[in-house]
């Protein structure tokens, strides 16, 4: 019998009326597309990329709000506007090798280009804060606004191509973004010039957890992978809910973090990481 279809035999025998759970560097090549997920996993993915379409969904008219910001020559306003149109592709970001070129042109940071800052290529949303926040020069920032939300639109329909998306994939980039939190952007190479790093953790956080959910569902509430990835999730959760307003985007400015609160979150990142592998190793792929 092939071994995913010998998965999905155990996963329902073992785990049939199981509770479901409610927990709601440039990166990697694409992958493959083709998928011979059992069904069971494939539903698990579908329902991931269903939270990022929305996600995708919200995050088009907060870049539009961004481009009309800059726009209307007010620094403050869009430099608020942007801290507003970071959360939701923070949260996609965790299955971002799926669409690589997108996110290159979404989100990547200059050490991903050749010639640094000062690449033609570099673009996106680290393009326009430093634009923003370091040269307050809105002029400037003005066609790169204008490209990112052409960028999001084409993530949009990129979201929507179920055949790029895979349970491994899902998996590998629940993983390396748990792993990248915690080796690079606990750094602070993250927002250097928002000072809104808290920001970028928490959404890549919560971004992980919308992916796991429904893998977790499977499994159920009693299976000891979860209860570990459930522990850590909500520690990781814990440590920076503290430092956000509700209905404010942006949180206490990373520059005000201190060293020993840096490293527990590095730490609280790469404890989810583990418990993300162990579930990954369970299921088997």
């Amino acid at each position: 019998m092939h071994r995913r279809r010998m998965l999905k035999v155990a996963l329902v025998s073992s785990f049939a009326g199981a509770a479901i759970v409610n927990t709601k560097p440039a990166r990697a090549e694409s992958r493959p597309v083709a998928s011979d997920d059992p069904r069971e996993l494939a539903d698990a993915v579908s329902a991931g990329v269903g939270y990022f379409i929305t996600r995708c969904k919200e995050q088009l008219p907060l870049v539009k709000k961004l481009q009309a910001a800059i726009e209307s020559g007010d620094v403050a306003r869009a430099q608020q506007a942007y801290i507003d149109s970071r959360p939701p592709y923070e949260e996609i970001e965790t299955i971002s090798p799926d669409f690589a070129s997108s996110d290159r042109d979404i989100d990547a940071r200059p050490y991903a280009f050749e010639g640094g800052e000062l690449d033609e290529n570099f673009r996106g949303f680290h393009k326009v804060e430093a634009l923003l926040f370091a040269y307050k020069d809105l002029e400037a920032a003005k066609p790169f606004a204008k490209r990112l939300v052409s960028s999001i639109e084409r993530l949009g329909t990129e979201l929507r191509e179920r055949r790029r998306f895979t349970a491994k994939g899902q998996f590998d980039g629940m993983v390396a973004l748990a792993t990248e939190v915690a080796a690079k952007k606990v750094s602070s190479e993250e927002e250097t010039w928002s000072d809104q790093s808290l920001l970028i953790f928490r959404h890549n956080w919560i971004g992980i957890h919308s992916q796991y959910a429904p893998f977790a569902s499977i499994l159920g509430e009693t299976d000891r992978t979860v209860r570990a990835y459930t522990e850590a999730h909500n520690h990781a959760m814990g440590l920076v809910s503290p430092h956000f307003r509700e209905g404010e985007a942006g949180g206490t400015p990373y520059s005000k973090i201190g060293i020993v609160e840096r490293r527990s979150m590095a730490d609280a990142s790469n404890r989810l990481r583990d418990a993300l592998i162990q579930t990954r190793e369970l299921i088997g792929v």
